[in-house]
């Protein structure tokens, strides 16, 4: 067993060279590159250590085709893992107990919603007896168009038919205003 573990230990310390070797040749490049995403100095140095920790952990960081290209994606995510951080530290949030209540309506929306209203009310009654009874019965009492026409005793097409002729004549109606 002791020449496995001797095995090992030298695999260990050949990565550890390997590792310290590209510390030297990636970590100035990558330090340039997070001061350049992130705009934080300090900040780009424990990124440039985050992304050799994310090497070194894979466990065989020795056998990595490209280590450069491989630090970058590192680098890549370590930034796009940041930019997340910071969004998600920026947001606030606010219990509903401390949220203001809506304010109340102004007499001026009261006066608006009651001319509207009231419009309304003469744009329905404008409408010819059927059509506006076919309307009312939908829009007021919530009754499908299968159920209107079973209850008027006409064909579904011919409630479909009174309540397009209401809607296009509201619609017409409020268009002018």
């Amino acid at each position: 067993m002791s020449d496995a573990r001797e095995v090992a230990r030298g695999d260990a310390l050949a990565a550890a060279a390997t590792l310290e070797r590209l510390y030297e040749e990636e970590a100035p490049r990558l330090l340039r590159y997070f001061r350049r995403r992130t705009g934080n100095c300090p900040s780009a140095a424990d990124m440039v250590q985050d992304a050799f920790l994310r090497l070194a952990s894979i466990g065989r960081a020795s056998e990595v085709a490209n280590p450069g290209a491989y630090l970058q994606r590192i680098a890549r995510n370590l930034v796009i893992d940041r930019v997340r951080a910071d969004r998600l530290s920026r947001r606030v949030y606010v219990p509903l107990e401390d949220q203001d209540a809506p304010a109340p309506a102004t007499q001026e929306d009261g006066m608006i919603a009651a001319d509207l209203l009231r419009l309304y009310e003469q744009v329905v009654a404008e409408l010819p007896e059927r059509t506006r009874t076919i309307f009312l019965l939908q829009r007021a009492e919530g009754m499908t168009y299968r159920q209107i026409a079973e209850r008027l005793g006409v064909p579904l097409w011919t409630v479909e038919h009174h309540m397009k002729r209401a809607i296009a004549h509201i619609d017409r109606s409020f268009e002018k205003i």
